[in-house]
């Protein structure tokens, strides 16, 4: 079976273009993994979000549905609730995805993406709340601390899942490596978040076009009707960005490989070492 070399130190240009290599040579197992555990939330997600949204578009000027606001911020709160669980499920599957590719896994099933889920969940939402909580208090101070933040700690997921370390070490461990490749990292950060809004707004885009299609070509619209609508646009644009949202991970991941290999030589010592077995 093709694969890639994950474990190799590569410039940056390589790192953009393997992490497209990599959907396209993986893209069955990766794909499936993605469509059978995140997509179902992320529809719920977004039909939760638009429809309150919706909602309140279409009860603005109706006085008597005060009372309703709370209910429709409730769900649109659920919604952000669930859109997050999502994200860090799409987090784990790439990559574990991806942990299973470096030990050489060539048939990667469902039951494999799921293994040690609950571990993960927990490491990673610690490693999120940290990041988080370290990262607004570096904005609040002044913007660039909290992006120097964010970024320093940017590997630790790839490191917890793909290094099985504890979150701690994973934390410490990502630190350590983007010193002197801060830059580096964050220029990676930024390209892919870049693709990620072309991507995403390409699919995007015809979508909120047919939304102003339909209200401006009718003149005075029903309400319901455009809540509807909108409800739809909006929980179809979250699946979009849900599904591309695999490549600014596996770019991290790449960049971790990438660090690891250059301070450590790691994948060196393992060809030295398979040869003294020979």
């Amino acid at each position: 079976m093709k694969t890639i070399t994950l474990r190799e130190a590569r410039d940056f240009g390589e790192i953009i273009s393997d992490t497209f290599g990599y959907v396209r040579v993986h893209f069955k197992s990766l794909t499936k993994g993605l469509l059978l555990f995140s997509l179902p939330f992320i529809i719920i997600s977004g039909i939760l979000i638009g429809g309150s949204f919706g909602d309140i578009i279409t009860n603005a000027e109706n006085p008597e549905a005060i009372d309703a606001m709370a209910g429709m911020v409730g769900q649109f709160f659920l919604g952000i609730l669930l859109l997050m669980v999502t994200f860090l499920f799409i987090i784990i599957i790439v990559l574990k995805h991806i942990q299973l590719v470096d030990e050489g896994v060539e048939e990667i099933d469902m039951g494999m993406l799921t293994e040690g889920l609950g571990r993960n969940i927990g490491g990673l939402l610690g490693i999120i709340i940290i990041t988080a909580v370290a990262t607004t208090i570096g904005f609040f101070i002044f913007v660039l601390p909290g992006i120097y933040l964010a970024i320093k700690l940017s590997l630790a997921p790839a490191i917890y899942v793909i290094g099985e370390e504890d979150f701690g070490e994973a934390l410490s461990k990502s630190w350590e490596l983007t010193k002197d490749y801060w830059w580096f990292t964050f220029g990676v950060s930024f390209v892919m978040s870049l693709i990620l809004n072309v991507i995403s707004n390409a699919f995007i885009i015809p979508l909120y076009i047919v939304l102003s299609v339909i209200i401006f070509s009718s003149g005075d619209p029903n309400p319901d009707s455009f809540g509807s609508v909108f409800s739809v646009i909006y929980g179809l644009s979250m699946v979009v960005v849900g599904i591309f949202y695999c490549f600014p991970i596996i770019s991290q991941a790449l960049v971790y490989f990438h660090l690891n290999e250059v301070k450590t030589g790691a994948s060196l010592f393992d060809k030295i070492d398979s040869l003294g077995e020979d």
